[in-house]
């Protein structure tokens, strides 16, 4: 039985924390097809034993197989229903096998996916699902809690929270940092030991991820940031596919070096992640196990400085008072660019001043968006808003990408969620999604702040949702990541726009409201019944069905017209979505307006137009 305290045992010993479950599950042909926390169900002698090994290894601290026991990731195997179960016999499973002897029992609890919000889980939602697993292990008579492997700051200061609101036990909080010693959402480290430190943890480290290497680093920056207890528990270094199994390249000896490394370094709990063994755990217990705390050094690593929102020139449009037209520009499906640099021509004109390239709509094949807008950018000088969606990449691409935009001029993205791969002609295509909207527009705020970027994020916005308060709601959250503008999906009444500028005008950023000329009755019919998003009125739908071709056209740019007319004055501006290529409609509209704003004057009512 356990009668030592934590937080006293940190002030004189370093402890030694245990290894890897799930990857040593694996390797013994004990977790295919389910997950390997549900053995906790089916096989807890084999958990059991496993807890044992790592005992017998010299382990001060062991980790209950309940990483992934929460209902989010559970669902994906049918089992939400079991999460509490699975929580309360991993932590009893580990109770039993430390017995009477000196061993802390720790409660592992990860993230609940990938990411935070990947499922679509509100905060009080993702706040209940952590609560059940926290209550079932503190129930089951755990020491501690052991957040691990979390990829988000605000995610694991969610689960801190909760920790701290439904008991007393200590908490370890561990990120996984990536090479450039940031967070996967571009948080750095020291806001993440700042975040940590205010919400009470009471030792912060690093884990997965990395190998030991990498991690020896991390720690070192950690203990150079926090005067508190510091934890390491790397990867066995990086893993390797070889016909279908996953291998991990570092020794036991390897391993135990590196142990000893972070002993010096300062840090306080030394453990292991994805590949570590017992083995592994056995050599580095002899190597640090019971020694004193390391003196720490006043070793200076620099940090950068956090860069500040530096506006782009297309945010410079944005500005009250001035009513700003956004207009559409589609990238071609084929590699030829000079028709879009025409249209582009075209719109300019026309007195465009600002461009929106949309990525792959419907999810249907076109060029890059970044690139087609770099190019029409550098052939035309107008400035560019190019479409950035979550599904086409993973996160490394993700960032590559927002690099290379922002190393082509291009300082203006719109982010959104992307339709589905699948609903374009490419059925077997995937989506990605490794990241939510709401965590693109973090992402991107956070690489502005950490790495000298000034890229202007925008949020897009759908008015004709069934459930407008939950739309709304979200909208919310997008601008409170940081969205610094909003545009909309297409309106067909000036009074469907003032409705929604009611609602959202006080959010504080400028919003564009989508407009669409319809060209004839049977491309109102088609956006109408076909389109997701798109809802056209009977009226208006009325007003199209015109035979002669030309005559429809022009009557869908009245309508238009109309529209922009009824809402000039009122709201930021427009976001013109060009009808099937007709850049001409689009360009006689922002004519038309420019005319008629130089009629009015520049301080008249009706504001400028650019």
């Amino acid at each position: 039985m356990k009668t030592r305290d934590f937080k006293e045992t940190l002030k004189t010993s370093v402890l030694v924390c245990d290894g890897a479950l799930g990857t040593v599950f694996y390797e013994r042909g004990l977790s295919a097809g389910s997950p390997c926390e549900y053995l906790n169900v089916t096989r807890p002698d084999a958990v059991l034993a496993l807890h044992r090994e790592y005992i017998d290894a010299g382990c001060d601290i062991i980790q209950t197989n309940t990483f992934g026991a929460n209902k989010i990731r559970l669902s994906a195997y049918g089992l939400q229903n079991e999460a509490e179960a699975v929580s309360r016999a991993g932590a009893m499973i580990a109770r039993e096998a430390a017995g009477n002897r000196d061993i802390f029992v720790a409660g592992s609890i990860g993230p609940l996916g990938r990411f935070p919000a990947e499922q679509g889980l509100s905060e009080e939602e993702a706040r209940a699902v952590f609560e059940e697993q926290i209550l079932a292990l503190s129930g089951a008579g755990v020491d501690l809690f052991v957040l691990e492997t979390f990829r988000s700051l605000k995610e694991l200061r969610l689960a801190l929270d909760i920790c701290r609101s439904v008991s007393s036990l200590p908490v370890v909080c561990q990120m996984s940092f990536q090479e450039n010693m940031g967070t996967a959402l571009g948080e750095d480290m020291r806001q993440v030991v700042r975040e940590l430190e205010t919400g009470g943890a009471d030792v912060i480290g690093a884990n997965c991820g990395l190998g030991p290497a990498h991690i020896l680093e991390a720690a070192r920056r950690l203990v150079s940031l926090s005067s508190g207890f510091i934890s390491a528990q790397p990867n066995a270094g990086y893993p390797q596919a070889v016909d279908g199994r996953t291998y991990y390249l570092t020794t036991p000896d390897y391993f135990a070096r590196y142990a000893l490394a972070l002993k010096e370094a300062g840090v306080n709990i030394i453990g292991g992640c994805c590949g570590i063994t017992p083995a592994h755990i056995r050599l580095a217990a002899r190597a640090v196990k019971g020694a004193a705390p390391a003196r720490r050094s006043a070793e200076v690593f620099s940090f950068p400085a956090d860069a500040g929102k530096r506006p782009s020139s297309v945010a410079d449009q944005f500005v009250p008072g001035r009513f700003t037209i956004i207009a559409e520009l589609l990238p071609p499906k084929n590699a030829d660019i000079q028709k879009m640099e025409a249209a582009a021509e075209l719109l300019k004109a026309g007195g465009a001043a600002v461009l929106s390239v949309p990525e792959n709509p419907l999810g249907q094949s076109r060029m890059s968006a970044i690139v087609a807008a770099a190019c029409v950018k550098n052939r035309t000088g107008l400035e560019a808003v190019f479409h950035f969606t979550c599904r086409d990449r993973n996160l490394v691409g993700i960032q590559s990408d927002l690099l290379g935009a922002h190393a082509l001029g291009l300082t203006c993205l719109l982010a959104v969620t992307g339709d589905p791969a699948g609903l374009g002609p490419h059925g077997k295509a995937t989506s990605v999604y490794d990241l939510n909207v709401i965590q693109l527009i973090t992402l991107v705020e956070n690489m502005n702040r950490h790495m000298g970027l000034d890229m202007c994020v925008g949020a897009a916005f759908n008015p004709h949702a069934k459930n407008l308060d939950a739309q709304v709601a979200y909208l919310r959250r997008k601008v409170d990541a940081g969205a610094r503008f909003i545009m909309t999906q297409p309106f067909f009444k000036a009074s469907g726009i003032l409705e929604i500028h009611d609602r959202i005008k006080s959010m504080g950023v400028p919003v564009f409201y989508g407009v669409l000329p319809l060209v004839s009755s049977k491309n109102a019919e088609f956006l109408h019944n076909e389109v997701p998003g798109i809802s056209i009125p009977v009226e208006i739908r009325r007003r199209m069905r015109i035979d002669d071709k030309e005559k429809a056209v022009r009557e869908g740019e009245a309508i238009a017209m109309e529209i922009i007319e009824s809402v000039r004055g009122r709201v930021d501006g427009i976001y013109l979505v060009s009808p099937f290529g007709h850049y001409d409609v689009s360009a006689r509209i922002i004519k038309t307006l420019s005319v008629r704003r130089d009629a009015v004057g520049p301080s008249g009512q009706k504001g400028g137009v650019s």
